[in-house]
């Protein structure tokens, strides 16, 4: 399985929330100012956010890509 693959699986098996703020902080290079600024939420929501979510994703990433 590619890199590319492997990520757009674990991706997918994000909830919601976790895919979007992943999405927008790393693809759309928004800082966690500018998300929090456009959700109208405090910065440090944005960052617990972004970290629950990153761990989620590198959890995701070792089921996919570790051996059957």
């Amino acid at each position: 399985m590619t890199d590319r693959r492997a990520i757009a699986q674990a991706m997918a098996a994000l909830s919601g929330p976790h895919r979007a703020v992943i999405y927008r902080a790393y693809y759309l290079k928004r800082s966690t100012a500018q998300i929090a600024a456009e959700d109208h939420t405090e910065e440090c929501d944005v960052r617990a956010r972004l970290h629950d979510a990153t761990r989620e994703l590198l959890h995701r990433l070792r089921d996919v890509r570790a051996p059957a």
